[in-house]
């Protein structure tokens, strides 16, 4: 490996642009991303060393097996993944269905491994230089063309092993390359000075060579006059430098409590990237502040955290005197899928619809058990995003009694939309006010999520309701119910394709339309039934019918279409299917008779 070649005075070279290798302060270089305190040649990796002060980040770069660049070191996927294999024997679609966090510690699964493409936007986003450490022969024009397409072709250094950068140097156009002199962590001063006589660029490196943690070696080095030092660890790296981590941090702590709410808010986003650092006190104190924007971020500081927030932390903050502490607290607790705690019910006892939806979604996202009366009544709330909120609830704890109450609410919501838009017709289609307009948005939040309420029931009862709602017909704002309905529909209808089938002879396009593509979209299974329902079909569903079977690519159609072809030689619409079908199975490389 290159880094541990070059532990030596001198004992190797880079090439570079005078951009990255800046002498006049001294550049902190990190070695494969912030690899000791995340999981390297993770983006998350590369963030975390920017935050550390790190000027330049080193990337490893492989290719995949159908030649995306991606940031990997081994080339082996046992270590760095919980996969095995090569990088270079998969595809990158492949990599993606890989934890490339979890192998360092769970705290961190799930990661990916990223293209070098977006490790290049990012670190444009972040300012800060990359070296290229590439891996493979051959990768050259295509990291080059990843480099112009990001605007980084003027901030990168490489090398790699013997060979492996030479067609990449030919690339580059470099008026003025400089040459940089790595140095072991005993460098000396005259060592530096006669380097720099020569013109060079001088780094010490405190990689692989049992000085990793050597601060006050780096601390010498530094005083010695070097350049750079390159490190594995780069929050000592920052200290030795004199950019210490630790005064940042306090300088956004104060931030978070001084200011406008947006300046704190982004404060304690920042905060929130600086894993590993015990924030969680400062994180828990802002989960109590009066103001709702700052508790909501504080406790997406803590949701987000790396070790995770103990759920006891939520479950303390659900009695505190601050509204913003409890919803913050109830939503934290859902989105982490805490198990069921008592100590929610009490919060539905209050009155402020907002509160309310924050603690019966949480509820909808927790495992355990609610009993329904608990939950019932608030089906009835005049908040339409309360009943939302129920629903989801009821459906995840209560689904017998959920496959009831839902259809029954949404039936009412349904029957006063209907009411409402009668209304408007009425009165000619009047240009809608803003609060008219307000209500139409909030119906159609609701109605949303009572479909997806209907989602979460099982399968067998699930897929008769939302059958009865797919295939509905309305002109009013509830009308996009049934697209929603439908997409449910996808992957349910083959249990029963007979309402599906019955629903592409509506007079309303919109619903045949909507039937037809669903069973485009189902699983072939319901193919049988379409054939047989093309063999006594009307005029306005034989083709959609046949739609179905050629999108399908339905093999098994073909006799049948053959012969109805044969009893009506001009029926462009069986023609159609028969060349759509056989076009599919040619290039699946199976071969049909005639």
């Amino acid at each position: 490996m290159r880094r541990i070649l070059t532990t030596l005075a001198l004992c190797s070279s880079m090439v570079s642009h005078a951009g990255i290798l800046q002498r006049g302060k001294v550049q902190l270089i990190c070695h494969r991303t912030a690899n000791r305190d995340i999981p390297e040649n993770t983006l998350e990796s590369l963030a975390y060393a920017a935050r550390m002060g790190c000027n330049i980040v080193e990337l490893d770069i492989r290719t995949t097996l159908d030649g995306t660049l991606v940031l990997h070191h081994d080339g082996y996927l046992e270590r760095p993944t919980d996969g095995m294999g090569d990088v270079a024997l998969t595809s990158y679609d492949e990599l993606q269905l890989l934890d490339a966090g979890g192998w360092m510690s769970p705290r961190f699964a799930p990661m990916r491994i990223p293209r070098f493409d977006d490790a290049l936007h990012l670190a444009r986003s972040l300012n800060v230089g990359l070296d290229l450490d590439i891996k493979q022969p051959g990768e050259g024009a295509a990291i080059f063309a990843a480099l112009s397409r990001e605007g980084m072709v003027e901030r990168v250094i490489f090398g790699g092993e013997d060979g492996y950068a030479d067609d990449l140097r030919a690339l580059m156009p470099r008026s003025m390359p400089d040459s940089a002199a790595w140095f072991g962590p005993d460098v000396t001063a005259q060592q530096i000075a006669e380097a720099h006589a020569a013109g060079k660029f001088t780094v010490a490196n405190f990689s692989a060579n049992a000085h990793e943690m050597d601060l006050p070696a780096m601390r010498a080095a530094v005083a010695a006059g070097i350049d750079a030092i390159n490190v594995d660890y780069p929050r000592l790296g920052a200290d030795a430098v004199g950019r210490s981590v630790e005064a940042r941090l306090a300088t956004l702590a104060a931030a978070t409590r001084t200011g406008d709410v947006p300046s704190r808010t982004v404060a304690i986003r920042e905060l929130s990237k600086y894993a590993g650092f015990p924030l969680q006190p400062l994180f828990v104190s802002l989960l109590h502040d009066p103001n709702e924007q700052i508790a909501h971020a504080a406790a997406l500081a803590l949701v987000l955290a790396r070790p995770s927030t103990s759920s006891s932390v939520f479950i303390a903050a659900l009695s505190s005197p601050e509204a913003s502490a409890r919803k913050s607290a109830a939503w934290a607790l859902g989105m982490t899928h805490a198990a069921y705690t008592v100590e929610l019910l009490p919060l539905l006892r209050h009155t402020d619809p907002t509160e309310l939806k924050e603690v019966l979604l949480a509820l909808s996202r927790m495992p355990g058990s609610v009993a329904a009366a608990d939950l019932l009544p608030f089906l009835d709330n005049s908040a339409p995003t309360v009943r939302a909120a129920a629903a989801l609830a009821l459906a995840a704890h209560q689904p017998e009694v959920a496959a009831k109450a839902i259809p029954a609410l949404l039936l009412r919501d349904e029957q006063r939309s209907a009411a409402d838009y009668a209304v408007y017709v009425q009165h000619g289609k009047h240009k809608l006010s803003p609060p008219e307009i307000d209500v139409i948005i909030e119906q159609y939040r609701e109605h949303m999520k009572l479909i997806h309420a209907l989602e979460m029931l099982p399968p067998s009862t699930a897929l008769p309701l939302l059958t009865t709602e797919a295939f509905r017909v309305a002109e009013d704002s509830s009308h996009v119910t049934s697209l929603l309905a439908g997409y449910g529909l996808w992957d349910l209808i083959a249990n029963d394709p007979t309402s599906a089938l019955a629903a592409l002879s509506s007079t309303n396009v919109e619903v045949a339309d909507r039937a037809e593509w669903i069973l485009v979209k189902a699983d072939p299974s319901i193919l049988p039934s379409v054939r047989a329902a093309l063999a006594s079909a009307t005029s306005a569903t034989r083709p959609r019918l046949l739609h179905i079977l050629a999108w399908q690519g339905d093999a098994a159609a073909l006799p049948l279409l053959q012969n109805l072809l044969a009893a009506s030689p001009g029926d462009e619409n069986v023609s159609w299917a028969i060349d759509k079908i056989r076009t599919l199975q040619r290039t699946l490389g199976e071969a049909h008779g005639d």
